[in-house]
């Protein structure tokens, strides 16, 4: 199964606008994708269209971590994906420049919360998408998978159309 993830680039400013706004405790900030999906002859195609923060009164003070929160911004968002039958990204930032990758951290948390959109929207893959200051990586899961699969296509839309994939073949056209 292929995946392709298509990402428009005044979405992807947004997003890395508000993953770089200083908290009070937290080292990182987080927030959820919002994906509409189509099925392709090679997989799925995510079409992400919004983005919502966690607000700073749903962080948790916790220094062995770059960010904890709530349950009930997770709540909030397994609700959207069951309001709106859509896939959810768990985003956040490594603010360097190069291909970003998941830390021991990020896919043990990643594990343990991926199951939950998976449960609520059975029917829609659902991932987690780590950026940097030009590149990103993502994986997901779903009914057919018990960890996350990587995914092959990252495209961010905008006046030039960014193509990242899987092997780190960075196209600008």
């Amino acid at each position: 199964m292929s995946i392709t993830v298509r990402i428009r680039q005044d979405l992807i400013d947004k997003i890395l606008v508000d993953l770089r706004r200083p908290h009070a405790f937290a080292h990182e900030r987080v927030g959820f994708m919002y994906c509409k999906q189509t099925a392709l002859a090679v997989g799925p195609l995510l079409l992400a269209y919004a983005y919502e923060p966690i607000r700073d009164d749903q962080y948790l003070e916790d220094d062995s971590v770059g960010a904890r929160f709530d349950s009930s911004s997770i709540r909030q968002a397994m609700q959207f994906a069951l309001q709106h039958e859509v896939a959810v990204f768990h985003v956040h930032l490594h603010d360097h420049v190069g291909r970003p990758g998941f830390s021991r951290t990020d896919s043990r948390e990643m594990q343990a919360l991926m199951p939950c959109f998976v449960n609520v929207q059975p029917n829609r893959v659902h991932g987690a998408l780590v950026l940097s200051a030009n590149s990103a990586v993502a994986q997901v899961w779903s009914t057919d998978t018990s960890h996350g699969v990587m995914v092959q296509k990252i495209t961010f839309v905008g006046a030039a159309i960014t193509f990242i994939t899987d092997t780190y073949d960075k196209r600008t056209v």
